[in-house]
C-alpha cells in the first residue's frame, strides 16, 4: 500500500495508486476518474510504473505521418483552421490518388 506515502492526493486517487503498484486492472471508472482528476504528472508516473513492469528500462515509440486528401469541407467548425468550405472551391485543393501515393513514397527508405 502506498496511500499513506500520497499526502496530496485524495483517496480515489490512491487507491487507483495501490491498485496499479499491486499489479491489478484499473476499472473503467477508475481510469475515467483518473482522466478528469488526477494532474499529468501523477497519471504519468503510473503509466510508467506499468511500462517499467512490462518491459524494464526500454521505451517503445510510433512513429507515422497523415495525409490530408483535401481541405473542402462541408462543416464550418470554429476550430478549424485550414478547411475551405465547398461554397469557397477557388481557395481549396484535393490531392489525388497518385499525389497521395507520391507523398507515401518519399518514406519508403526512411527509418
Amino acid at each position: 500500500m502506498i496511500a499513506n506515502t500520497l499526502p496530496n492526493v485524495d483517496s480515489a486517487l490512491q487507491e487507483i495508486a495501490n491498485k496499479v503498484y499491486n499489479g491489478q486492472r484499473i476499472s473503467d471508472e477508475d481510469g475515467l476518474y483518473l482522466f478528469e482528476h488526477a494532474s499529468l504528472a501523477f497519471a504519468g508516473a503510473l503509466a510508467n510504473y506499468v511500462r517499467e513492469q512490462k518491459h524494464g528500462d526500454i521505451t517503445y515509440f510510433n512513429r507515422n505521418f497523415h495525409i490530408e486528401p483535401t481541405n473542402a469541407c462541408v462543416y464550418s467548425c470554429h476550430f478549424c483552421s485550414y478547411s475551405r468550405l465547398y461554397a469557397y472551391r477557388d481557395e481549396a485543393w484535393e490531392l489525388s490518388l497518385q499525389q497521395m501515393m507520391d507523398i507515401v513514397k518519399k518514406y519508403d527508405n526512411d527509418p
